[in-house]
């Protein structure tokens, strides 16, 4: 079993770091969600290759350069839970 989530992206519309995700081996059950600083959920998918564009306001605009805190919880092959709790920096 194997994870990584980076800590900033950029989404710009310039093909590079446009979209935030977490990406790994022998994951069953993924589920990402990012709320903001006050506590407002900003995005929530349970799939793993649905990926945060940085969009808010169910995807009007994109939100503001800020810091944002992330949940990801996930199951491994062998049913194993995890949880991780961090931040990311939109970056413009």
């Amino acid at each position: 079993f194997t994870f990584f989530i980076p800590n900033a992206f950029s989404p710009n519309g310039d093909g590079i770091n446009d979209v935030f995700y977490g990406k790994g081996d022998f994951i069953l059950d993924y589920e990402l969600t990012i709320f903001d600083r006050w506590g407002n959920l900003i995005f929530f998918t349970d799939d793993i290759n649905k990926h945060w564009d940085g969009t808010a306001n169910h995807g009007k605009e994109i939100a503001q350069q800020d810091v944002y805190v992330y949940v990801v919880k996930i199951t491994d092959h062998k049913e194993k839970k995890h949880k991780y709790t961090g931040t990311v920096t939109i970056v413009k």
